[in-house]
Formats: C-alpha cells, sequence, structure tokens
C-alpha cells in the first residue's frame, strides 16, 4: 500500500492546470485553478509570486490590492454592459476575505464551487493591479512624457488665428489638430490589461502618444516625409509589427509619384500637383475593409472596423535621473510612444458610428468581464436562486 501511495504521488498527480498555462500560450489569468492545498503552500506560492506576507508592511500591501481588485470588479464588472445577464453580486464572504492564502486555496479547489469561481476572479484582477502597481515607468512617468513631447513641440508653430504649422516657412504643413495624449488612469491600465492576451504592462504601448489630423491625405504623406528628414521620430526605433495603416494606398502613390516625373511641371500650380497626388492615395473600400479588419484582428480587437489612420509605435532612448536621489547613477532605457496620423475626414469619421470612445470602452468592458468572471457566470446560470440569496442578505 506504502508503494501503491507512492506511485500514485509521483507519477499520477500532476498540475495540469499550470501546465496548460506554460504550453497553451495562455495567459495565466486565464487557467481555471491554482495548485496551492494548504497554508504552508500558500505562503511559498505568494513569497515566490514576489510578497513576503510574514512582513507586516507586505501584508498590508497585498490586502490592499485585493481590496482594490473587489473595488474594481464591483465598478466596472458586475453589471452586463449588453443587457444580457443579470448583474452580479460577490458573496459576503469573498468581499470581506482579505487573506490572499485563504483566497489561494479556495482557488485550488478541484470541485466548481461557487466561492472557487469567486476566488479565482478576484485573484484574476489582483494578479493584473500587481503589475500596473509595479510598472517601472510609473515612478519617470512625468519625466518621460516630457522627453517625448519635446520631440514634437519643438517642431510645431502657431500663427494669430490659433492654426497649427508643422515646421516653417514655405515647407510648413498646416494641421487641423495637434493632441496629445495624456497617459490612462490606473483603472484604464487594469481594464486594458484584462483583455491583453499577455496581461502585463510592458505590451501596452500607447500610454504615452500624439495625434496628427491633417487635411488633406496628402498632408498625411507629408507629415511623414518631415519626421523622416527632420528625425523627428527615429525610424531606426520603430516596432514593425505595430504600424498599421488603413487610410492612404501607399504604393499607388509611389505610382503616381514615378507617373508626375514624367511631366513638364513649368505650368503647373502647387494645387494642381496635389490634386493629382491626392487620387493615387485613395484605398479602394473592399481594400480598405479587408486591411481594417486584419489590423483589428491582429493587434485590437476593440477598436472600430471603420477607424482610418496611420498608427506607428516608436521608441525613445529616455535618460532619467532617479527621482527619490539625484546622486544616483543615471537611468537610460527605451519607452514606446504611438503617433497617431490622419486626415480631416477620417478624424470625422472617428468622432461618429461604430468609431467612437464609449463603444471602445463598452467592448473594452464586456471583454473584461467575460475573462474575469466567465465561470462565475456560467454557475450562477446553473444555480440562479443563488443570486437572489445574496441580493436579499441571506
Amino acid at each position: 500500500m506504502e508503494l501503491k501511495n507512492k506511485l500514485e504521488k509521483n507519477f499520477l498527480k500532476f498540475p495540469f492546470e499550470l501546465f496548460d498555462a506554460i504550453f497553451s500560450q495562455k495567459s495565466f489569468i486565464d487557467i481555471e485553478r491554482l495548485n496551492v492545498h494548504d497554508r504552508e503552500s500558500g505562503l511559498t506560492f505568494i513569497k515566490n509570486y514576489g510578497y513576503d506576507i510574514t512582513d507586516p508592511e507586505v501584508a498590508e500591501t497585498v490586502s490592499s490590492i485585493l481590496s482594490e481588485a473587489k473595488t474594481f470588479i464591483q465598478t466596472y464588472l458586475l453589471e452586463d454592459p449588453e443587457g444580457k445577464t443579470e448583474t452580479l453580486v460577490i458573496p459576503p464572504d469573498i468581499l470581506c476575505n482579505d487573506d490572499i492564502v485563504s483566497l489561494l486555496i479556495m482557488a485550488s479547489e478541484k470541485e466548481k464551487t461557487l466561492r472557487q469561481a469567486w476566488a479565482c476572479a478576484i485573484l484574476r484582477v489582483a494578479h493584473t493591479i500587481t503589475h500596473v502597481e509595479n510598472d517601472l515607468a510609473k515612478s519617470f512617468m512625468p519625466g518621460i512624457r516630457n522627453q517625448i513631447y519635446k520631440r514634437f513641440s519643438s517642431h510645431l508653430n502657431g500663427n494669430s488665428a490659433g492654426g497649427y504649422f508643422l515646421g516653417t516657412g514655405d515647407d510648413a504643413i498646416r494641421l487641423k489638430l495637434f493632441e496629445i495624449k495624456n497617459d490612462k488612469s490606473r483603472d484604464s491600465l487594469i481594464l486594458k490589461l484584462l483583455h491583453k492576451k499577455e496581461n502585463v504592462t510592458a505590451d501596452i504601448f500607447d500610454r504615452v502618444g500624439v495625434r496628427i489630423v491633417t487635411y488633406t491625405k496628402l498632408d498625411i504623406i507629408l507629415v511623414l516625409r518631415y519626421f523622416a528628414t527632420n528625425h523627428v521620430i527615429s525610424f531606426a526605433n520603430i516596432k514593425p509589427s505595430r504600424t498599421k495603416n488603413n487610410v492612404v494606398n501607399i504604393p499607388r502613390f509611389i505610382d503616381g509619384v514615378e507617373e508626375l516625373k514624367s511631366y513638364d511641371l513649368s505650368s503647373w500650380s502647387q494645387e494642381d500637383v496635389a490634386d493629382f497626388l491626392e487620387k493615387y492615395l485613395e484605398i479602394p473600400p473592399e481594400e480598405k475593409a479587408e486591411i481594417t479588419k486584419r489590423n483589428i484582428e491582429e493587434t485590437n480587437l476593440y477598436s472600430s472596423t471603420s477607424y482610418s489612420s496611420i498608427q506607428l509605435t516608436s521608441r525613445l532612448l529616455i535618460t532619467m535621473e532617479d527621482p527619490i536621489n539625484p546622486a544616483k547613477p543615471t537611468y537610460r532605457f527605451f519607452f514606446p510612444f504611438e503617433v497617431q496620423i490622419l486626415d480631416e475626414e477620417s478624424f470625422i469619421e472617428s468622432r461618429s458610428g461604430r468609431a467612437n470612445h464609449e463603444e471602445y470602452k463598452k467592448n473594452q468592458t464586456i471583454a473584461a468581464r467575460k475573462r474575469v468572471l466567465t465561470n462565475v457566470i456560467r454557475y450562477m446560470r446553473q444555480h440562479p436562486w443563488e443570486t437572489e440569496i445574496f441580493k436579499e442578505g441571506k
């Protein structure tokens, strides 16, 4: 019997749920249970995760993260944005439980109970919050923003009428709008991470960015040329997989430039040349729809299919002194920023219909809710009477 038990322990018991996270390319928050079955293993788990809760100060930090996770769920995820399911209620024994080890043990239970599902849900959000809380860039963000924005602000000029121009003199490009993107709020970061596969802050590339709206599609090309020739953006540091374009037809434009070279331009005006090239920049509707669909599938499933722009992500080598102790060595690191360029027509389009920000946020919330609370929703669908019990406080 002793040999049998030993063989079963050594060869029949494996944490297959955790293996699934390793080999299936799933995020850790997508597994359905953990492998923590007693307090000792729970303390070891959380210590190796990065928090030694035998230290009272660390224990308080973890308790605060759990509290924030519950508040986030209550604020954003309990109510169904689509109205297809009833509003959920966090059970009192879960809501009042700030013992991380207890929640880890609950999340490891093999039986699919309501408390097991809720423990997993709380821990999914708490795990996401730890990545936001411990993001290195958090301490440096004001300095990071300033260094990136200086790259652009030194090339911007205005006139008495309130117009924007990129550059000066005859080559200046008139802009409809130059917009600085503010850093995402903490809750926005958490929500975005909850629908990203990797679920880590290093994969958020648009925390810092600018939006440039031109009057014509040709001006988009002129802006890109200006950035390249004046080294506003280091094209050596662009992240190629993040570049998306469904607003200008680059291959056709190149053909148009080559054709234009065959003409005698001595009698042409600047407007004549602009009108000639502008027609080469249009993307046929069917092709544009296909490009947009592919862009969304590859990058952001929650963007609108009607949003037209050039989006690119570059990285700037940031130089930063220690914000606490300037006497310490200088830090140098690359930080990503997003540049979005679109013409006036596309900008107006982005402000209406399916492309609006409210639609985007709603889709994010739907995806995050499904990811965090799928097992809870499934359980409550199978046991609807338990919802009424919680609502009545019984």
